[in-house]
């Protein structure tokens, strides 16, 4: 077994210096003096750019009696075209913060064979918003031209990592991956989207953990796609030192859950009294029910103390130094809250979500650094909270957080000891009749027929209320006017609107889902024209402008909505009298997709006339968060059915 990890780990990382195993991969990479171009791979031929290897080795020494982690990068890329050579005529190096940065090598190799080394002057240093980067210029590319570079930076151990292989505009032939440690550390990995992790193997006083994946394709962004989630990479961690003890895990996810309890329940008498005293100014009535309470507790500290995750220092998580300041970040924001919590008797659980758009939590592999967001779970009500969310109010959270798994951490009691267990769980997230971005219009021509009067009514309600009412807390006046109105105009454009008026603005009506009203009345003749004695209505433009979904490229990513909502709409039409509509059957759609009989999404659109009025009713509906790759062209479909609506043109002729 040892040889054959052995040879795959010769096999890996054919670039780096053929000399004895234990200077093998602390040597700097050694190259060919006469290197050979490559052919690309037939499924890559049409790519303007390719990285033909892409190696990257971690090893934890000891160095002077100190534990240092040196990570090599080795790069090697084919460029085809002139893209391909912009987009690598410069390359950029990331120096992480207190780390060195050495043995940087770099060459290009034209299409006829020459080779163009890159001299050590030519190698620049910058900083860009506060991040250290080497840098130098690829000169000499021309199609077909291949660019290699390495290098090594040593820094302080960091027991978590996460390495990810697909790019957005680059696809991979070879990614290889090796994690080197001394033989008493043992470090978990594995591998995500294809990405393959190899079991560790003692091979002298060092433990090798290769990982591999090759012909990796290159990964856009993509409407409705979470990108990020799918991409091809590896996670590993430290998890046993046997030197100490074989058989007791490191960093797992119960210790995170001991930890991270003590850290946000453990409070100082001067803590304590900071706390009561900032309580004092909540007004909460003697019998108050427990929900009313939580509620009362999380506006009075988002409303009292500015949170932000870019503050830091010491103390910014201390509840005294909040309090008097007035300021602190996320974690200090869920402190404080579990603390007034804790003051009035209510049970809670920390919840760490595994966000949707975001690297995700795995049960298995526990990566401590996706911990980023923190959600407050309350068993008497089965509901959560976003201690950080200032512009969200209990029981809604980020989208992104809900509907998904999370790490629960519910405190206990041991004899005198206060302890956490941790489990995973799901965290709900609201179904469709919860959200929504309906519309209302009463739309009728003025008495000059030039121009229509549509009487607006936007009803947002749930999480599609979330990024609106922002508007009327944090604008001031004239700015909230004016952001009112360019949300208004999604119905038509005009700057004749008048009768503005907004309803259940605050964020505490996110407690019962009062439906977020925006209303007004416009005045515009941007949607009709005249064609001889006949009016042209673009009436389907009224529902705003819809999403469009067209590509050429094969589909990669299942659809996510965000969250699933439907989006009602009536409007009703007055005919000007002397008129009869020609068309209105134009109005009729139907594309749904059914599962057991019942709707999972649709667009449907139907009328009725009644004298000279035109009810028309719109129903799209998405009551699925996510649909399957399967079910992508189906998805298209529903979405291109609210885009050609918006194309649908009446025509308003004389009656004869």
């Amino acid at each position: 077994m040892k040889t054959f990890f052995t040879l795959m780990a010769l096999s890996f990382l054919g670039h780096v210096a053929q000399a004895q195993l234990p200077g093998l991969y602390t040597a700097q990479q050694s190259w060919t003096e006469a290197p050979v171009l490559h052919s690309l791979p037939n499924n890559f031929k049409e790519q303007s750019a390719v990285y033909l290897q892409d190696t990257r080795i971690f090893q934890y020494k000891v160095d002077d009696k100190d534990l240092f982690q040196y990570v090599t990068y080795y790069k090697l890329v084919k460029v085809s075209d002139d893209k391909g050579i912009e987009m690598f005529n410069r390359v950029y190096l990331y120096v992480p913060p207190y780390a060195e940065i050495s043995d940087i090598k770099a060459r290009a190799i034209t299409s006829t064979g020459k080779v163009l080394n890159i001299p050590a002057d030519k190698i620049k240093e910058e900083m860009d918003e506060g991040n250290r980067y080497k840098l130098f210029a690829m000169e000499g590319l021309d199609k077909g031209a291949e660019i290699e570079y390495s290098y090594t930076i040593k820094r302080k151990p960091v027991f978590f990592g996460s390495e990810t292989y697909q790019t957005k505009n680059v696809p991979t032939v070879q990614a290889r991956l090796l994690i080197i440690t001394p033989a008493h550390l043992r470090f978990s990995a594995k591998g995500y989207n294809g990405f393959i992790m190899f079991k560790d193997s003692l091979i002298g006083e060092e433990r090798f953990m290769p990982g591999y994946a090759s012909d990796i394709k290159e990964m856009d962004d993509e409407k409705y796609g979470l990108r990020t989630p799918a991409l091809q990479r590896a996670d590993f961690k430290f998890s046993y030192n046997l030197a100490k003890n074989n058989d007791v895990e490191l960093y797992t996810w119960k210790e995170l859950a001991r930890n991270v309890y003590s850290n946000i329940t453990t409070l100082t008498d001067k803590e304590k009294k900071a706390r009561d005293k900032f309580m004092a100014g909540i007004n909460i009535p003697a019998g108050t029910a427990e929900e009313s309470v939580i509620q009362l507790l999380e506006d009075y500290l988002k409303k009292n103390i500015n949170i932000d995750e870019k503050i830091s220092g010491d103390e910014v998580a201390n509840l005294e130094k909040i309090i008097k300041t007035g300021n602190t970040n996320d974690f200090g924001a869920v402190r404080l809250l579990c603390a007034m919590l804790e003051e009035k008797n209510i049970k809670y659980q920390v919840v760490f979500p595994s966000v949707r758009d975001e690297l995700p939590l795995d049960e298995e592999m526990a990566n401590w650094n996706r911990i980023d967001e923190t959600l407050l779970y309350f068993p008497s009500t089965g509901k959560f909270l976003q201690p950080n969310a200032v512009t969200i109010r209990y029981p809604f959270t980020s989208p992104y957080c809900a509907g998904t798994k999370g790490l629960f951490v519910k405190g206990t009691t041991i004899g005198d000891i206060r302890t956490a267990v941790g489990r995973f769980d799901d965290i709900s997230i609201f179904g469709p009749d919860a959200n929504a971005h309906n519309l209302e219009l009463d739309v009728r021509m003025d008495d000059n027929g030039d121009s229509l009067i549509i009487k607006s009514k936007q009803i947002l309600k749930g999480y599609g209320a979330i990024s609106y009412r922002p508007i009327w807390s944090y604008l001031e006046k004239d700015k909230q006017t004016e952001t009112v109105k360019s949300i208004i105009q999604s119905v038509a454009r005009s700057e004749n609107i008048q009768d503005i008026k907004c309803e259940n603005t605050g964020f505490i009506d996110f407690w019962d889902n009062k439906p977020l009203i925006i209303g007004g009345t416009i005045h515009t003749g941007e949607p009709i024209e005249r064609a001889g004695n006949k009016i042209l209505l673009k009436l389907g433009e009224l529902i705003g402008r819809q999403e469009e979904m067209y590509q050429e490229k094969p589909r990669q990513l299942p659809a996510d909505v965000g969250y699933a909502h439907i989006l009602e709409r009536k409007i009703n039409f007055e005919i000007p009298a002397g008129y009869n509509i020609k068309n209105p059957e134009a109005l009729n759609m139907d594309i749904q997709v059914k599962k057991e009989g019942k709707t999972s999404m649709g667009f449907v659109s139907n009328y009725t006339l009644e004298n000279n009025q035109l009810k028309l009713y719109i129903l799209e509906s998405y009551n699925e968060l996510t649909y399957p790759l399967y079910e992508f062209e189906n998805f298209k479909r529903v979405i291109n059915a609210a885009a050609d609506f918006n194309k649908i043109v009446l025509v308003l002729e004389r009656k004869s």
